[in-house]
């Protein structure tokens, strides 16, 4: 939309997931959030379905908001995101569909101008959540629940003992 937000249409959104799906990856990383989709839903249903992993940030509206989605639809992988002290951030959306936590606190990224800024999110986390699964998934060639039962036995337990609603099953690195 402009170079401080960022959009796509439902329709542009589903048409990128069935390209994707079309591809056979393993995983596909969605850094953004709404509201309950009824067509996002089923698009994501499909293709989890079919054994596709999908990665989703969890979202920025605080620790009170509402679970947003894809991230808080069942079968999709949750991330959250904490800081180089492994504290939560602190406008990380919270919840039972948390999965896992990754670093997104004041992350060096590249920006539309060619300058480098640092940007902190949920979204900033989601590609190393994601890029965990990716590995899991070429090394153990089992199903996305196994990987996510894998990957809870890799990940640093933060918080609470076990999964919790805020870090879920821990930080992956």
């Amino acid at each position: 939309r402009n170079q401080y937000a960022q959009g796509a249409t439902m329709m542009h959104l589903v048409s990128g997931l069935e390209w994707l799906a079309e591809q056979e990856v393993s995983v596909i990383n969605m850094s953004l959030t709404g509201p309950d989709n009824r067509i996002l839903a089923t698009a994501v249903e499909r293709i989890t379905a079919a054994g596709t992993a999908v990665v989703a940030a969890a979202g920025n509206d605080g620790p009170a908001a509402s679970p947003l989605y894809p991230a808080a639809y069942p079968g999709v992988i949750a991330s959250t995101a904490v800081d180089a002290g492994r504290q939560v951030y602190r406008w990380a959306n919270r919840g039972e569909h948390i999965d896992f936590a990754g670093p997104g606190v004041s992350v060096l990224t590249t920006r539309g101008n060619g300058e480098f800024g640092h940007e902190s999110g949920t979204s900033m986390a989601a590609p190393t959540v994601t890029a965990h699964v990716a590995c899991a998934l070429a090394n153990q060639r089992a199903s996305n629940k196994e990987v996510v039962q894998y990957l809870a036995g890799q990940a640093e337990d933060l918080g609470e003992k076990g999964r919790d609603p805020i870090f879920g099953h821990g930080l992956l690195e």
